[in-house]
């Protein structure tokens, strides 16, 4: 009998194990994870490596379920979204292993390695093993795609560009469609005193708005930057695809990513478009000379207010209800005296919220998102100074890397270095870090042009 079994391959026996444990099995959710072990093998097999940008492309649609569970173990969830995960971290290891050499020459290799080893580590002590074990794991899916993307851009720089922006652009297809139907039907989300601000697919308009703005990053590398084949054959799409994309971003109603989009513009502007981001930014200091004492007038004499317009009041005015700035800074001026009292090793990664929940006071009480709204404060908490510097070091590991590359290439990669940037600023804002269905694409996005902008 095990001779006749040497005729299958592992994968084929793990399919047949998988397909006649839904026969015998009672629980209709261990049915689904066994379904997704069975659809993961099959379309490995079918698509090879390059299965993966089928996985991204399919993520952000996938996230609408991510509240529902398969199974669930004491305090920790088994959700898909979970089951995803396990699977990519398992795979990526098998990858690796194929691709030794090029696992080697990964940048930031071993920034990224020790602070997944120091989190994981930090489960000795964490204060929310669960979470600790899930975050651990979300971190190394990112260094797996982060990996991934890079060693497939080494064996074939050219293919692997290509299928990654189409995978993306497919990716985009269902958030955006969902979006612009809630824009138009008014089913977006009321929130911070802005009515209908568009999510998509996601949990909350800011992913959108992040993902909408990591698509604007490579839509400029790859029409202004370098402008591809496909971009030279419809000129004017570039135009009509940068327009959507801004408008999807201003819809959201998110702060940040507006400061965000800001930001990329300029620095990437003052390399491609130097006098026109001069004029831009004059024009905008103008308009904020000018609007309240036009708005005052308007509002005196004619008992109109600009402001009543959702997008210009979310630029030009703070309340109660709608600024969030406050509410942040309230946070972490109560968490800090939290941290002090383990500056080193904080708490365990991923235990923020359950030590914040545990210890928050009465006035506090109301808030049910127990969210840092800030990675360094959320790293720093769960895994002391040590694990932020850790964290800290993988984009410094990176962004000295490009710096260099820059120097000697005209600045070529830019857009790289912008968008590591304007990600650390997001950061200091939100939960970059849960925005599961972005930051996978934008590690994925940066392992490949780590490749194409090394030396």
């Amino acid at each position: 009998m095990f001779t006749y079994l040497k005729r299958f391959s592992p994968d084929t026996i793990l399919v047949i194990a998988a397909a006649l444990f839904t026969i015998i099995n009672p629980y209709t959710s261990l049915d689904l994870l066994a379904f997704l072990l069975i659809a993961f093998i099959i379309l490995q097999k079918i698509f090879g490596e390059y299965f993966i940008l089928l996985l991204l492309a399919l993520r952000p649609v996938l996230d609408y379920w991510r509240d529902y569970n398969i199974f669930s173990f004491r305090t920790f969830d088994f959700n898909i979204n979970a089951a995803l995960s396990s699977l990519l971290l398992l795979w990526s290891i098998y990858f690796f292993i194929r691709h030794g050499a090029e696992f080697k020459k990964i940048p930031a290799k071993w920034p990224w390695l020790i602070f997944i080893l120091w989190s994981a580590f930090s489960a000795i002590y964490s204060f929310d093993i669960a979470s600790t074990i899930g975050e651990t794991m979300k971190a190394a899916n990112l260094f797996a795609l982060y990996g991934i993307s890079y060693t497939l851009a080494v064996r074939d720089s050219e293919k692997f560009s290509k299928r990654l922006c189409w995978a993306l652009a497919a990716a985009a297809i269902v958030p955006f469609l969902a979006a612009i139907y809630q824009y138009f039907s008014g089913t977006g989300l009321d929130i911070d005193g802005v009515p209908n601000r568009i999510y998509g697919t996601f949990a909350h308009p800011n992913i959108l708005a992040t993902f909408a703005l990591l698509l604007l990053m490579v839509l400029f590398k790859q029409t202004i930057a370098h402008k591809t084949e496909f971009w030279k054959k419809h000129p004017g799409w570039d135009k009509l695809a940068g327009i959507f994309l801004l408008l999807i971003i201003a819809l959201t109603y998110t702060r940040i990513a507006w400061i965000g989009t800001a930001l990329f513009l300029v620095a990437t502007g003052l390399i491609y478009f130097r006098r026109a981001v001069i004029w831009l930014i004059a024009g905008v200091a103008a308009f904020y000379v000018l609007f309240f004492p036009i708005n005052a007038l308007l509002v005196d004499n004619f008992n109109f207010n600009l402001q009543s317009f959702s997008i210009i009041g979310r630029l030009t005015s703070r309340n109660e209800e709608a600024d969030s700035i406050q509410w942040r800074a309230d946070i972490a001026n109560k968490v800090m005296p939290l941290w002090q009292a383990r500056p080193l090793q904080g708490y365990g990664y991923g235990s923020f919220a359950k030590v914040w929940d545990d210890n928050k006071g009465v006035a506090n009480l109301w808030d049910n998102t127990s969210e840092a709204h800030n990675d360094y404060l959320k790293v720093g908490f769960e895994d002391g100074i040590i694990g932020l510097i850790l964290f800290l070091s993988i984009f410094a590991d990176i962004i000295w890397r490009q710096f260099k590359y820059g120097r000697t290439h005209h600045w070529i990669n830019i857009v790289f270095i912008t968008s590591l940037v304007v990600y650390l600023v997001l950061s200091a804002s939100d939960n970059m870090l849960h925005h599961t269905p972005v930051i996978w694409w934008m590690w994925a996005v940066w392992g490949w042009w780590s490749k194409e902008y090394s030396a």
